[in-house]
């Protein structure tokens, strides 16, 4: 403790850097397993197929029909995790927890720019005292740690953004700074298309500012940068921004089919994700930052524009808005703090706000950053992972139908998938049959809900050798999402086994 004190002491940033990198490796250790659909099946899912020799979405475009239109994908972050993926198999790492333990090191790594660069930017725009905030705040928001280790391109995207605004921000005011920057916003908006409207916005910042130098810079080198990481269009498809220009198409047609929400929807999670009674200040901070920092806030705000007026909402899609936030909202409520002789005449308020704070952020730490997300899903498929004689499976939706990461498998066979009441369990023997010839026998049942038993009873009936193996729960986290809100399905996996010995007709 003595050390700590010192270093705090005497080397802020490197303590600051040092809590965030143990906040991280507790999600590392104690936080596996995957988010939503996007940061697994999107990603993971598909370069870990890549590397087996299989495509099992069919995104590669040899393994499409004639006629058929490139993939909505970019595919510039799942590439990235494609060598390392790649990179870790050739070394030995075959068991799949290993392999994403290592995934979610190397993100935890990546994030801490995040940190360094939120810290730097505020020392220089005010003092060490608020540098530490931010910085703090960075380390050990409830959500950052836990976010930080996930394969979410909305998370991946935001160090390039922070490195960029940071030398525009401290740069002297010539080309080379506005080229360096632009550096960052190309490859940024290369991950995660949306962080082109944050490039617009540091163009209009500096254009307002009459910066035409800076503007032009950098508007051109993030365009460079931009178009060298299209280069995997080139090499997959033979022309640049292919899956760019299908995306645009896909979204312009098919943002109703997702979440859509009100326009305030991203103010609510805001206000949610930044722990009220902070969040009020962090945005009140947010607004003053608009006139005195520009450059710092706006281009958040107009990315939060664009994604209020968008139907398609989805919490993760502000990431970047909540992370710039913190910096700038931090740094101009203190400012604002210090001037105000209410706030300077009620400072033990002040504190016992920050202490309450803290006291519900590690609260919301312990249960969001060190969970296991989505545990029955993870470990079935691992289950069968250490079966020697696991082939195949047959994925029985009984109250849920959730998508099985096949990943932790370590096998890409097309599963079969039966759900009760829409198909007769004969059909669904007969199917097995049909495709025996091109299809592996599946020797597991998987019983997806909490109710099993009179649906187990039937398919034992039909398959005498159905012998039951383990049942798997879910974890505390995932509880916790059903208890709030019961449309997040609760998947109790129930593991059967059975042998090939069933009756098919003569073909």
């Amino acid at each position: 403790m003595k050390f700590l004190n010192n270093l705090r002491l005497t080397q802020p940033l490197r303590f600051v850097l040092l809590i965030a990198l143990a906040a991280r490796m507790l999600s590392v250790v104690f936080s596996p397993g995957y988010l939503m659909i996007d940061d697994h099946f999107l990603v993971i899912e598909a370069a870990g197929s890549w590397i087996d020799g299989d495509d099992y979405n069919n995104w590669l475009p040899w393994n499409k029909n004639e006629g058929d239109i490139p993939s909505v994908v970019n595919f510039a972050y799942v590439g990235s995790q494609y060598v390392v993926l790649s990179t870790l198999k050739s070394l030995g790492f075959d068991d799949p927890k290993n392999v994403m333990f290592v995934v979610r090191l190397l993100h935890a790594l990546y994030s801490l720019p995040i940190v360094y660069f939120g810290y730097r930017i505020a020392e220089y725009l005010s003092d060490k005292k608020t540098a530490f905030t931010v910085g703090m705040l960075l380390a050990l928001f409830a959500f950052m740690p836990n976010f930080s280790v996930r394969n979410l391109v909305e998370m991946v995207c935001v160090p390039p953004l922070m490195w960029s605004t940071y030398i525009l921000l401290k740069g002297e005011r010539n080309l080379k700074s506005a080229l360096v920057a632009g550096i960052g916003i190309g490859i940024a908006t290369g991950i995660r298309y949306q962080c082109g409207i944050y490039g617009v916005g540091i163009g209009l910042v500096l254009l307002f500012q009459k910066d035409w130098l800076r503007a032009l810079g950098t508007g051109l080198s993030a365009i460079f940068a931009f178009f060298l990481m299209q280069l995997p269009d080139v090499f997959l498809w033979g022309e640049p921004f292919v899956q760019l220009r299908t995306y645009i198409d896909y979204n312009s047609t098919h943002a109703g089919d997702y979440p859509e929400g009100p326009w305030y929807q991203y103010g609510l999670t805001i206000l949610g994700f930044l722990l009220p009674p902070l969040s009020l200040a962090l945005i009140f901070g947010s607004i003053l930052a608009v006139r005195k920092y520009a450059l710092l806030i706006v281009p958040s705000f107009l990315f939060l524009i664009f994604h209020s007026i968008y139907p398609n909402k989805q919490e993760r899609f502000i990431i970047p808005v909540l992370i710039f936030m913190i910096v700038a909202g931090t740094i101009c409520w203190e400012m604002w703090q210090q001037k105000s002789m209410w706030w300077q005449n009620h400072k033990k308020l002040s504190r016992r706000l920050w202490n309450t704070f803290w006291v519900l952020n590690m609260m919301g730490f312990a249960v969001v950053s060190l969970s296991y997300v989505k545990k029955s899903r993870v470990e079935a498929m691992y289950y069968l992972y250490n079966q020697p004689e696991y082939k195949n499976f047959l994925a029985v939706y009984v109250d849920s139908a959730a998508q099985p990461p096949q990943f932790y498998s370590g096998k890409w066979e097309r599963y079969y998938w039966f759900v009760p009441g829409e198909t007769k369990l004969d059909v669904q023997h007969g199917d097995i049959c049909d495709r025996l010839s091109y299809q592996d026998f599946p020797n597991y049942i998987l019983f997806y809900g909490e109710n099993v038993a009179s649906i187990a009873d039937k398919f034992k009936a039909e398959y005498s050798s159905l012998s039951f193996q383990t049942t798997i729960q879910p974890g505390y986290f995932d509880r916790l999402l059903h208890y709030l809100n019961p449309k997040n399905t609760l998947e109790t996996v129930h593991i059967y086994s059975m042998d090939q010995q069933i009756e098919c007709p003569q073909q």
